[in-house]
């Protein structure tokens, strides 16, 4: 049976992720305590009253779908609705119950979801390795929008003792995001834009998902006095060890080196909050991005493509 996630699923849900996707859970570092306390606030009738009233009027946040087998979690996955295009993540099939067709129904629930909610597009991204994901994907229709890495840093020691403050790089002001939505806007591709636009909530983070996974985040721009030129975020969550990096954003005319002392700004905050370690995920033609991360002992983890298609 197919069905929305209910408060008493938490615990299997949870493994169920974790087995369907051990390598990412082991960078993660996932907490299941933490896990369970958020599933505890999302299901609190204050947010589930805020849920319903977004999606009576198409603004849906996030739908949580399992597949219900031998009374388990057999299936899982989550869709997101940014403006245009849903986006389907985590969709796993735990092993005792593969090739039942279970993921291809997930699929379709999420793409009548997605048209429903008036989204164009359906997106999401695998790994390349895994290639029968691939496979299935692109059997409905799914096909190529971009190439990513995801990237790791677990050399923390450099980033010891208080933040940097170098000449040039200051914290980023909410007054900064037209500049940088339109600087990422003139950097992606067309095809990219027209399925993911750019919009300002990719540098101002949602207080409701804030306050859910009880998370605290800092963001830091180029600013040579005629407004910012490059940006990097990084947020600390409770319910995992990793912190994370939103991908740099480098204008043309930032050097190497001063890109580099941003990310490494980014990364000793990081490092003050007592992470192990930093991920990170960057398009493969943002060269700029990748080097100052390079240069700041981020190396390569994972290959992943993002395919899209069509809600029709």
């Amino acid at each position: 049976m197919l069905r929305d996630l209910r408060r008493a699923d938490g615990p299997e849900f949870l493994r169920v992720m974790e087995r369907g996707f051990p390598e990412e859970s082991a960078m993660l570092g996932n907490r299941p305590e933490e896990f369970e306390k958020i599933f505890r606030r999302v299901f609190r009738p204050d947010a589930r009253l805020l849920l319903g009233i977004l999606k009576v009027f198409r603004r849906p946040i996030v739908r949580l779908l399992v597949v219900e087998a031998d009374r388990r979690v057999a299936a899982t996955t989550i869709v997101t609705f940014p403006p245009k295009c849903a986006f389907v993540s985590n969709v796993v099939v735990d092993a005792p119950y593969r090739r039942r067709g279970y993921a291809r129904a997930m699929l379709e629930e999420a793409r009548r979801t997605a048209k429903k909610a008036g989204r164009r597009y359906i997106a999401l991204d695998v790994l390349e390795s895994n290639t029968p994901a691939r496979a299935l994907y692109e059997s409905i229709g799914y096909r190529p929008l971009r190439a990513q890495l995801r990237l790791v840093n677990d050399s923390m020691a450099r980033f010891s003792g208080a933040p940097p403050s170098p000449t040039g790089v200051r914290p980023f002001h909410r007054s900064d995001v037209p500049a940088l939505v339109e600087l990422v806007r003139r950097q992606a591709p067309a095809s990219v834009e027209e399925v993911l636009p750019t919009r300002k909530a990719r540098f101002v983070e949602s207080g409701m998902v804030t306050r859910m996974l009880e998370s605290e985040d800092a963001s830091w721009v180029v600013d040579r006095g005629k407004g910012p030129e490059a940006y990097v975020g990084a947020t600390v969550s409770a319910a995992m060890e990793a912190a994370y990096l939103a991908e740099p954003v480098v204008a043309e005319s930032v050097e190497p080196a001063l890109a580099e002392s941003l990310v490494a700004t980014a990364s000793a905050w990081c490092a003050t909050r007592r992470s192990p370690r930093i991920l990170t995920m960057v398009n493969r033609d943002n060269a700029r991005g990748r080097a100052a991360l390079d240069a700041t002992g981020f190396r390569d983890a994972q290959a992943l493509w993002t395919l899209y298609r069509s809600v029709d």
